[in-house]
């Protein structure tokens, strides 16, 4: 996996390519979690696979940032991507987070 680091005005953008599996999910979470900025975003163009524990990772990640106030957003997610995060129901918790936003 590799992460490019874009950073403007309050806004850190990680840009994700290659595989987020169990073997290098601590790495995109430190990079995220190094990141002080309001909002963080993560795009996923670049990335071609993802197994439960980056999902869990991004999970975690997401409610971590809800707590502080802040935004952890995904953009530009491949459709087979967003196919797999639709089915394990990943949107479905963000968008409870963003209505409950204590829900853990």
């Amino acid at each position: 996996m590799e992460i490019r680091v874009r950073q403007q005005k309050g806004i850190a953008t990680l840009e994700v390519e290659g595989e987020l599996d169990f073997s290098n999910v601590e790495r995109l979470q430190r990079e995220i979690q190094r990141h002080s900025e309001e909002v963080v975003v993560v795009d996923l163009q670049g990335l071609k696979f993802t197994d439960s524990s980056g999902v869990g990772m991004l999970l975690s990640q997401v409610r971590l940032f809800y707590r502080q106030g802040r935004t952890l957003k995904f953009v530009r997610i491949p459709s087979l991507i967003q196919e797999d995060l639709e089915v394990l129901g990943f949107f479905r918790v963000l968008e409870v987070l963003e209505t409950k936003p204590n829900a853990q």
